[in-house]
């Protein structure tokens, strides 16, 4: 468990490094619309690609699902 919390329920769904690992990413993997990318024989988007580039960086398990909303989350900040 994170000893960091700053949600009413006392557990933050993008701790720090998961945070940077995202970002990283992010910057890693452009947007892209449709484009795929074959990558272990297996047809994968950008957000698939950066799910496995956060688990492979940190150890923690996002789903492309995931990161879909992270990002509808985040967009707002950025425009």
């Amino acid at each position: 468990r994170q000893e960091e919390s700053n949600t009413k329920d006392g557990d933050k769904k993008w701790p720090w490094p998961l945070e940077l690992a995202f970002f990283r990413a992010l910057v890693r993997w452009p947007p892209v619309g449709k484009t795929k990318v074959i990558i272990h024989g297996k047809q994968r988007g950008r957000n698939e690609m950066i799910a496995e580039y956060i688990r492979e960086t940190t150890g923690y398990i996002r789903d492309r699902k995931q990161v879909s909303s992270h990002i509808q989350v985040l967009r707002p900040y950025f425009k």
